[in-house]
């Protein structure tokens, strides 16, 4: 089996960096995302699926940077079926909130960079779909 970690790990790191520095920047459609938007049911809902998709990839970053997925810790194939799940999930909520923004607000630098960082996630997660034992008949 290709072991891509040297690729995910950098990829996940950028991902979440750029997600990240996307919500502290200033450079929304209504200012600060956490500061000068008004609090709607839109905004706290494009909010949770970005903040919830970056803490479930941040964990699967995590994981993936300690090498938990060793059979001395968790069963390989079993932590690496938790990890693919747990990375589209979360990816798909950085998606999901992106788009949601995309069509009720207008688009903004901050707004690209989440968004490429959600792209970048879901890179990831192809990625180790496509190597893992699971899909190769290990």
């Amino acid at each position: 089996m290709i072991d891509l970690s040297a690729l995910t790990i950098p990829l996940s790191c950028l991902s979440i960096g750029l997600c990240v520095t996307s919500l502290v920047m200033p450079y929304w459609n209504c200012g600060g995302f956490f500061t000068t938007c008004v609090f709607t049911l839109v905004h706290l809902i494009i909010m949770g699926l970005i903040l919830g998709g970056l803490v479930i990839f941040g964990i699967v970053f995590l994981l993936d940077l300690c090498k938990a997925c060793r059979n001395s810790w968790i069963p390989g194939p079993v932590c690496n079926t938790c990890k693919i799940l747990l990375a589209a999930i979360g990816s798909g909520a950085l998606l999901g909130g992106n788009l949601l923004y995309a069509v009720m607000y207008i688009q903004s630098w901050s707004y690209i960079m989440s968004f490429a960082g959600s792209i970048i996630a879901i890179h990831v997660v192809l990625m180790s779909l496509f190597t893992s034992r699971c899909l190769q008949g290990h």
